[in-house]
């Protein structure tokens, strides 16, 4: 069974051009070439996996936050900007 369809934009017909247009936001040129692929969606993760999630991220946070607490604010805010500086690059 295929899972992957590639085809050039001018090979499709009317209603899939129009579906893929619809789902990009944009029209596509003739010369493009349009990638489909279809894949079992992994199981969604339940409501405890969620939170139990976001309570080891909240813990993680804590834990930087209480290891960084003797940096003085002006040498974290140095840090900060020299971080968004190489970002950015």
């Amino acid at each position: 069974m295929q899972t992957i369809s590639v085809r050039r934009a001018n090979e499709l017909g009317d209603a899939a051009r129009s579906a893929i247009e619809s789902l990009l936001g944009r029209k596509v040129a003739d010369e493009e070439h349009v990638t489909v692929m279809a894949y079992p969606a992994l199981p969604a993760e339940g409501e405890p996996d969620r939170k139990a999630a976001v309570r080891d991220l909240i813990e993680d946070l804590d834990s930087m936050a209480a290891s960084a607490s003797h940096i003085p604010d002006e040498e974290m805010d140095a840090l900060i900007d020299e971080a968004i500086r190489h970002a950015r690059q």
